[in-house]
């Protein structure tokens, strides 16, 4: 059984010289014993789902051109999600995070087909009205609503937008919180965690999993939190 919380590599692991979001992010944090991975989609100009955080690289927005033309523009490509979902199956878990509206209906197959082939995934996003169309497209999908700036009627927005999980950024998590998700039956990730001032999170059993940038730290205080 994983010990809980669970470790969830944010972008990969890319502190050690690969680039967030990235297959060798991704094989990284794989290598590093993370659970899980978090990674960003949104979609190029041609319609493709790629993985990326910002909107633009070297001031080329994605959506603006086809994922040949960002990488020649940029000389950078990103992976494609389908590609990550093949390459993840029956390896890591993984927090797909939906950047933008509007392709709810093109990813919900793709990301219900890994489901139910036996991938462990988590669909989140800061947008409740996706959330709320990707509930009602594909039900079997794990649902989880980010907030960075407001807690306030959290639990209320996540059982609006269909969502079992909530993402408060590690400033908004204080134990009022975490004693209103847990009594509406919600799940609490926490995003944005470090090991060196967030470790006291981890022995918390209300807490379901943690996202993080220092996934060796958060790994080894994980590990030294008594039994």
């Amino acid at each position: 059984m994983t010990p809980v919380p669970r470790v969830i590599a944010h972008r990969g692991v890319h502190t050690t010289g690969a680039t967030e979001n990235t297959m060798r992010a991704f094989q990284l944090a794989v290598e590093a014993g993370a659970d899980a991975i978090e990674l960003d989609v949104r979609r190029t100009g041609d319609g493709q789902l790629a993985i990326l955080h910002d909107h633009d690289r070297a001031g080329v927005a994605l959506d603006s051109c086809s994922l040949d033309e960002f990488e020649s523009r940029t000389s950078f490509r990103p992976p494609l999600l389908r590609d990550v979902l093949g390459w993840a199956a029956g390896r890591i878990a993984l927090d797909v995070e939906l950047k933008e509206d509007g392709y709810a209906e093109q990813v919900a197959p793709m990301l219900a087909d890994f489901v139910a082939a036996g991938g462990e995934l988590l669909v989140t996003s800061f947008l409740d009205p996706l959330l709320a169309r990707l509930a009602q497209a594909a039900p079997a999908l794990r649902l989880g609503l980010l907030i960075m700036w407001s807690a306030q009627g959290a639990s209320q927005r996540a059982r609006g937008a269909g969502a079992s999980v909530v993402l408060p950024q590690r400033k908004l998590v204080n134990e009022p919180l975490i004693a209103d998700l847990s009594e509406a039956g919600l799940e609490l990730i926490v995003w944005d965690f470090m090991a060196a001032e967030d470790s006291g999170l981890l022995a918390d059993p209300r807490v379901a999993a943690v996202i993080t940038d220092d996934v060796a730290g958060a790994l080894a205080a994980r590990a030294a939190v008594p039994n």
